[in-house]
C-alpha cells in the first residue's frame, strides 16, 4: 500500500511534518485554552547567546544524535513524534523539573523549553507557549528566525499584537531568507488586517505576491489582497483578484468568499464590466478544470473542459486539452463506456491541431477504455494507433504491449506471438521489452514448451541484461533454471539459478533460487552461500543494527560548513523533521520526490549522506525512501564490507523491540513483521493511505475492530497511530494468518494484502501448482507484487540481521487447500 501512495509523501511524511501544524498562521480567532498541565521551573535570566556550533569534521552517527534519547525525556521525545501532545508536553516538563536538582545547561534548557512551547501550541496554551518560544529564540541563536515566528503565532493567538509583530518583525529583518520568512510575512499581513490598516494591508500582500510566484498560501495572500482592497473602495481591482482565485484555486478555502464577494461588488459595476468578469475563456475554463482534474474532481473537471470547447479564445490545440482531459476526467470516474468515443473525438481533435504527445495518450487510452468493456478488436486497432502516430513516442512498446493482450482475449495466439516477440527489435529502449519476452517465456512454460521457455527467458536476459523492475529481479534467470531442470540439464538449471543470486542479492528471485539450490543441489548451494558471504565460509550475523563492515565515508563539502547545515542538524537532533527537511532542501541536500534513478556520482554521494543523517536520526520513513528508486546499485552487491552499511540504511530495523516482543507472542519471525511494516507503512506511525489504512501495519477499520476483540483497545485514528496499538492489533492479524497457513510464509503476503478469503479462493482453483508458480498466477498486480516485496524483504532481513536464509519449499500442502 506504501507504494502505491508514495512519496504523496515524496520526500516529507506525516511524521516528517510533525511541525507543520505549526508552521503556518491563520486568520480564526482562536483564544488561548485553560487547561492545566506539569508546572515548569521558571527560567532564569537571558544568559549572553552562545556562538553556533562548529561545522562537523566528518558525518557521524554522532553528528545527529538525537538530544533527548533516554529517561523521561527520551520518552517524551517519543510521544511527540507521534503528535501525542500532552504526554509529551508533561514529559519534558517533568524532565526540566527534575533537572533541577543538577545543574542543566542553558541550551538543554531553551531545547526543551522550545519543545514544551510546541506542544502547547497543540493544546491551545498560547501564553503559555509564547513564553517558551520567547525564552528559546534568545538562547538558541542558531534556529532563533524559527523560534521567533513561533513566538509571534503563539502571541498572535494569545492577542498579544504588539509582540506578535515584534517577533515576526525579527524575522523579516534578520533572517528574510529564512525557511518561515513566507509564514512571518503573511503573518504580518493578518496583523495589519486586524489593525485595519487596508492601504498597508494592499501593499503587503501585492508585494508578497509579486516577489514570492511560488510561494505559500498565495490563494490566501490574493484573498487578503482583494479584501484589502475591497474595504480601501477599490472595487474594480478586488474583483479582479477575487475572480483570479476562483480560476486558478477554486478548490482553496478562499474561493467560496471570493464568489461570495464578488456576487455583492457585481451588481454595483457598469454592465461591460459584469460581463468580462463573469466569462472565461476557454484557458480559464481549462485551468480551472485542470486544478479540479488534479483533485479528482472529476465531473467538475469534465464539466469545465466542455465549457472550454465552445468559449472564447477556443485555439485548436486548446480544442485538443481540452478534449483529452474531458476523455480522461470521464475515464478517471470509472466511466470507460462513455469514456471510449470520448477519447476518439481527442484523438482527432488533437491531429487536428498537430499536438502527437496528447493525440498519442488519446489513443492509449481510447484502447483501454475499450478492452474494459470487452470491445477487443476496438481495443487492438487503437492500441496500434496509439503506436503508429509517433514511432518515438514512449507509450509505443506498450501500446503493442496491450495489443497482444487484446489478441491474447480473441484467441489468435500467433498473432501474440508476433507482437510481442518484435517489442524488443522494434524498441530497443522501451521498457516493455523484458516484459514481453517474460510473457511469451511464462506461457510456453505454462504450457510445458520448456525448451521454447528458456529460449524467451534467455532473450529477456539478452534484451535486458540488468533488470531494474523490482518485482523482475533474477525472473528471468529463475525461471530459466526451474525450465532446465524439467529438461534435465542440471548443470544448466544450477547455473541459472547462480546467476539469480549473484546478480539479483537478496531479490525475492534469489531467494527462490537458493530454495531450489538447497532442496536438489545441497553442494552446489553450500558454495555459493559461502561466495555470497564474501568467501568466509559462514554469513555474518551482527549482533548490532549498525555493525560489521567500514563506516560510509562522504565528501568533504563546503556545504556541511554552512549555517543552514548546522540548522538542519539541530532541526533533526531535536526532532523537527520538517524544519529539517526545508534547509536541506536549499543545499541540495533534499530526499527526491521522484523515482528515477540517479546516476550523476556527486548527487549520488550528496544523496547517501542525507540519507545516512536522516538514518542515524530515526527518520526511517526518509531515509530508506531513495534506497528504494534512487540509490539501486548497492542492490547489484551482496552485503559485505562498505555495501553493508547501505543496506542497512536500505533496512533499518526501525522499531524492533515492539516488534520483536509481540512476534514473539505470536510466534511468527520478527523478520516477517518487520517486512510487512516496511512495505505497508515505510515505517511511518502516522500514514493514512488512500483507503484509510492506517499506522504501521496499515490496519482498516474491518480488520483493526476484528483483531482489537480482547485487547481492551477501542479502534480509532487515534489509537491506530499509537505505534504500540496498531502493532498490538496487527500483529494479531498476521498471528491469526501465521496460524491459519500453518506457518507456511509464501500464502501470508497474499493474504495480508488480498485477504485470508481471497488466498483460499485462488488455493482451490490452482492449489496444485507449486508455491512459485501460485504466486505468478496471482491475476491482480497489486497483490502478485505485493507478495514479492514482502518475501524479498522477509529475505533481506533473516540475512542481513541474523544470517538466515529463509526455507520456502516449493509444494503447497494439501492440508491447506480447501
Amino acid at each position: 500500500m506504501f507504494l502505491s501512495h508514495v512519496l504523496s509523501r515524496a520526500g516529507l511524511t506525516a511524521a516528517a511534518a510533525l511541525a507543520a501544524a505549526c508552521s503556518s498562521a491563520c486568520s480564526t480567532d482562536e483564544v488561548a485554552g485553560t487547561r492545566t498541565t506539569a508546572a515548569i521551573p521558571s527560567p532564569a535570566a537571558a544568559a549572553p547567546a552562545p556562538a553556533a556550533p562548529s561545522p562537523p569534521a566528518s558525518l557521524t552517527a554522532d553528528t545527529v544524535a538525537p538530544y533527548f534519547r533516554d529517561g523521561l525525556a527520551g520518552e517524551a521525545a517519543k510521544r511527540f513524534a507521534l503528535e501525542d501532545w500532552r504526554a509529551a508536553r508533561d514529559g519534558f516538563a517533568a524532565h526540566l523539573g527534575a533537572a533541577h536538582a543538577a545543574p542543566m545547561d542553558e541550551r538543554e534548557q531553551a531545547r526543551l523549553r522550545l519543545l514544551i512551547a510546541i506542544a502547547d501550541t497543540h493544546l491551545d496554551a498560547w501564553e503559555r507557549a509564547a513564553e517558551g518560544f520567547s525564552f528559546a529564540a534568545e538562547r538558541l541563536p542558531l534556529i532563533a528566525d524559527y523560534i521567533h515566528y513561533h513566538a509571534a503565532r503563539a502571541y498572535y493567538f494569545a492577542h498579544d499584537a504588539d509582540a506578535a509583530m515584534a517577533h515576526a518583525r525579527r524575522v523579516t529583518a534578520d533572517a528574510p531568507d529564512s525557511i518561515v520568512g513566507a509564514d512571518a510575512e503573511l503573518l504580518i499581513g493578518d496583523l495589519l488586517r486586524g489593525a485595519e490598516r487596508w492601504s498597508e494591508m494592499a501593499a503587503h500582500y501585492e508585494s508578497y505576491l509579486r516577489r514570492r510566484p511560488r510561494g505559500i498560501r498565495r490563494a490566501e495572500a490574493r484573498y487578503r489582497l482583494a479584501e484589502a482592497l475591497d474595504r480601501s473602495g477599490d472595487a474594480q481591482q478586488a474583483l479582479i483578484h477575487y475572480r483570479t482565485i476562483t480560476v486558478r484555486a477554486p478548490l482553496s478555502p478562499w474561493a467560496e468568499p471570493a464568489r461570495e464577494r464578488m456576487d455583492a461588488l457585481l451588481p454595483t459595476r457598469p454592465e461591460a464590466e459584469r460581463d468580462r468578469l463573469t466569462t472565461l475563456s476557454a484557458q480559464e475554463y481549462i485551468e480551472r478544470g485542470m486544478a479540479y482534474f488534479g483533485a479528482m474532481r472529476n465531473p467538475l473537471s469534465e464539466a469545465d473542459f466542455e465549457a472550454a470547447l465552445s468559449a472564447p479564445g477556443l485555439t485548436p490545440k486548446r480544442r485538443c486539452v481540452a478534449s483529452y482531459h474531458r476523455a480522461k476526467s470521464v475515464l478517471k470516474a470509472r466511466d470507460r463506456k462513455r469514456a471510449a468515443p470520448l477519447f476518439d473525438l481527442a484523438i482527432a481533435d488533437c491531429d487536428q491541431a498537430g499536438e502527437t504527445d496528447l493525440q498519442v495518450k488519446a489513443a492509449y487510452n481510447a484502447g483501454q477504455s475499450y478492452a474494459f468493456i470487452d470491445e477487443h478488436e476496438e481495443a487492438a486497432e487503437r492500441y496500434r494507433r496509439a503506436e503508429t502516430i509517433d514511432p518515438k513516442h514512449t507509450y509505443c512498446d506498450d501500446a503493442r504491449l496491450r495489443q497482444a493482450e487484446e489478441y491474447t482475449s480473441l484467441g489468435e495466439e500467433a498473432k501474440v506471438t508476433e507482437l510481442l516477440s518484435s517489442i524488443p527489435k522494434l524498441y530497443p529502449q522501451g521498457d516493455m521489452r523484458a516484459e514481453a519476452m517474460w510473457r511469451l517465456g511464462w506461457r510456453a512454460y505454462r504450457e510445458g514448451r520448456f525448451e521454447e521457455a528458456v529460449g524467451w527467458f534467455r532473450k529477456q536476459v539478452e534484451t535486458m541484461p540488468l533488470d531494474r523492475n523490482w518485482w523482475a529481479e533474477g525472473q528471468a534467470q529463475y525461471w530459466q533454471g526451474r525450465a532446465l531442470a524439467h529438461l534435465g540439464r542440471t548443470d544448466e538449471s544450477v547455473a541459472a539459478y547462480r546467476e539469480a543470486v549473484e546478480r539479483y542479492p537478496l531479490s525475492y528471485y534469489a531467494l527462490l533460487a537458493l530454495n531450489r539450490l538447497r532442496e536438489a543441489h545441497p553442494q552446489a548451494f553450500a558454495a555459493l552461500r559461502r561466495d555470497i558471504a564474501g568467501g568466509e565460509g559462514a554469513l555474518l550475523a551482527p549482533s548490532g543494527e549498525h555493525e560489521a563492515g567500514p563506516a560510509l565515508s562522504f565528501k568533504p563539502r563546503p556545504e556541511y560548513g554552512t549555517p543552514g547545515f548546522a540548522r538542519a542538524l539541530e532541526f533533526l537532533r531535536l526532532g523537527l523533521g520538517q524544519p529539517a527537511s526545508a534547509e536541506l532542501k536549499r543545499l541540495d541536500l533534499d530526499i527526491p520526490h521522484h523515482r528515477d534513478p540517479i546516476t550523476d556520482p556527486d548527487r549520488v554521494d550528496k544523496l547517501w549522506a542525507t540519507a545516512f543523517l536522516y538514518d542515524r536520526a530515526g527518520r526511517h520513513e526518509l531515509s530508506h525512501w531513495p534506497t528504494r528508486w534512487n540509490l539501486t546499485d548497492y542492490k547489484r552487491h551482496w552485503p559485505t564490507g562498505e555495501y553493508r552499511a547501505r543496506w542497512q540504511i536500505a533496512y533499518p530495523r526501525a522499531y524492533w523491540p515492539l516488534l520483536s516482543q509481540h512476534a514473539h507472542e505470536h510466534g511468527f519471525p520478527t523478520e516477517l513483521i518487520i517486512a510487512i511494516v516496511r512495505e505497508e507503512s515505510a515505517f511511518e506511525p502516522l500514514l493514512e493511505s488512500y483507503a484509510n489504512a492506517i499506522g504501521l501495519t496499515q490496519m482498516i477499520f474491518p480488520t483493526a475492530t476484528r483483531f482489537a476483540k480482547g485487547t481492551g483497545i477501542e479502534v480509532s485514528r487515534e489509537t491506530l497511530r499509537d505505534p504500540e496499538k496498531n502493532v498490538t492489533i496487527g500483529s494479531r492479524f498476521l498471528g491469526f494468518l501465521w496460524s491459519k497457513w500453518d506457518g507456511y510464509i509464501t500464502l501470508i503476503p497474499p493474504s495480508y494484502n488480498a485477504g485470508e478469503n481471497a488466498v483460499a479462493r485462488w488455493l482451490k482453483a490452482r492449489g496444485d501448482l507449486p508455491a512459485d508458480e501460485f504466486i505468478e498466477s496471482i491475476a491482480g498486480d497489486q497483490a502478485r507484487r505485493y507478495s514479492k516485496r514482502v518475501l524479498s524483504s522477509y529475505f533481506t532481513y533473516s540475512y542481513l540481521y541474523a544470517g538466515e536464509i529463509p526455507r520456502l519449499p516449493n509444494v503447497i500442502p494439501k492440508r491447506l487447500i480447501p
